[in-house]
């Protein structure tokens, strides 16, 4: 009964687009040639020419977004993912049919193009979205449900039955909890009742008639798993398998597909495809406004740098930063020329080392404004994990669990760790949670979130020597 929706769903999906994108393609026709006012030089070509093109270009189109897979009925899925993948799906059609039209010197309009472009783009997504809120508004009346089972009494098993209890939007009903073994009476999961142990699945998936069952069990338990599979070998129900990774270190883990094998990605960096172009736009624009706004700021901390004590006025030294590699990082200088004399060290309060204009600017943080530079080349982010020298880097990853992790983003001028006061010489294992904590869960609004407090708390910070 599942696979048999699931297809039909999938299926009205198809066809609707199908639709959508012949009533944006003539949509755009009438539009460019049709509008009073905008003139068409060449005259109106044929409809016929372009009732043709079209019985072409929406095949094609449905091509393309299956190939983003857009056809899957996935409850779960999020609606951002796939109103991104809409929008990809149908820039791609458009640029085939400019690329054909090109080669085969055809009379295709390339603003009836871009027109197509945008209203297909609009009624895709709107058509998602209706879709979405009228799914949403069954399931908040019972309607459109799904039934489960969790296989599993452990915290894996506790943490799937929560996330399906608070996303009641999803339509996916917990009926009870299968144990690994033989359950006491009583004996609940997360207030979900446990109805028997995985021998009894068959009879318990068609007793109350369950749609999908999550099995969720440890690693340990690989033979409960198998003994489930095998049970479940026949059933009318869908298999979902959770994967234990309670004993790795995750980081922003996720699935994807090898050549049909599916692989779970442990540890990945969250600036990957568009949140990189997201975070590298928000960098360029913001580290350009700064060397502009702040140049003449910058000139005079200049100038007293140099007239303060004798050396260059900046002070390039090598950090390592986004997957290891290493970049010079770029400080107004606030340290004698022989600071370094004995070895690398961490400043102290009242470090003698210190130039009379580094007194000033390093407690204020303004010796850090020409790594504006660093941003805008690429080398570093306005927020994130901030970059140490090689020498600490190897000292610390030897001492330090996951300390590596922290170079999946690249080095911030600032960071998550740094608004709440760790900087310099303060705890590592603290300042590597915070780093890590950033990385889990970075977002735009994270990194506008971190430069106010940047603003408001590193200014006053006492721990910057």
């Amino acid at each position: 009964m599942l696979a048999r929706h699931r297809q039909l769903f999938s299926a009205g999906l198809f066809v609707l687009d199908a639709v959508v994108l012949v009533l944006a393609w003539f949509g755009a026709y009438a539009l460019r040639f049709y509008t009073p006012g905008w003139a068409a030089p060449l005259g109106v070509p044929p409809l016929a020419l372009y009732a043709w093109l079209c019985a072409v270009v929406t095949p094609v189109g449905l091509i393309v977004l299956r190939s983003f897979r857009v056809y899957r009925s996935a409850r779960t899925s999020r609606l951002g993912e796939e109103l991104y993948a809409l929008t990809l799906g149908v820039a791609i059609v458009a640029a085939l049919a400019a690329l054909g039209s090109f080669f085969t010197r055809g009379e295709l309009s390339r603003s009836m193009l871009l027109l197509f472009a945008l209203l297909a783009i609009a009624g895709l997504c709107c058509s998602r979205v209706v879709i979405r809120w009228s799914l949403r508004q069954l399931r908040r009346h019972g309607r459109n449900m799904r039934y489960c089972l969790v296989v599993g009494s452990g915290p894996l098993a506790e943490t799937v039955v929560r996330k399906l209890q608070s996303n009641p939007d999803y339509g996916l009903v917990v009926s009870g909890i299968v144990s690994p073994a033989e359950a006491a009476p009583g004996t609940r999961v997360a207030g979900i009742p446990a109805l028997g142990s995985v021998r009894d699945l068959p009879a318990l998936v068609e007793r109350h008639r369950i749609d999908l069952v999550y099995l969720a069990l440890a690693r340990a338990e690989f033979a409960v798993e198998e003994e489930a599979l095998a049970q479940l070998s026949d059933s009318t129900a869908a298999v979902r398998l959770v994967p234990d990774l309670a004993r790795a270190f995750t980081l922003n883990a996720s699935v994807e597909e090898f050549d049909g094998l599916p692989v779970v990605l442990v540890t990945e960096s969250p600036g990957q495809g568009w949140n990189a172009l997201l975070k590298r736009g928000f960098d360029l624009v913001f580290s350009v406004a700064g060397l502009v706004v702040l140049s003449p700021l910058m000139l005079l901390i200049a100038l007293w740098v140099r007239l303060d004590s004798p050396g260059p006025v900046l002070y390039a030294q090598e950090r390592v930063g986004l997957n290891g590699r290493r970049f010079h990082m770029l400080k107004f200088r606030t340290m004698r020329r022989d600071a370094e004399a004995s070895g690398a060290g961490w400043t102290q309060p009242g470090d003698t080392r210190r130039t009379g204009a580094g007194r000033v600017l390093r407690p204020l943080s303004l010796d850090e404004l020409p790594q504006l530079w660093n941003v805008f080349r690429g080398e570093m982010s306005l927020v994130g994990p901030r970059p140490e020298r090689p020498v600490y880097v190897e000292q610390f990853r030897a001492s330090i669990p996951r300390y590596m992790l922290r170079h999946h983003v690249k080095a911030g001028i600032t960071g998550w760790a740094q608004v709440h006061g760790l900087r310099g010489d303060t705890p590592l294992d603290a300042r590597i949670e915070y780093d890590l904590f950033y990385i889990r869960n970075w977002s735009l609004g994270l990194d506008l979130r971190i430069l106010l407090l940047t603003l408001v708390r590193v200014f006053r910070d006492a721990s910057a020597h």
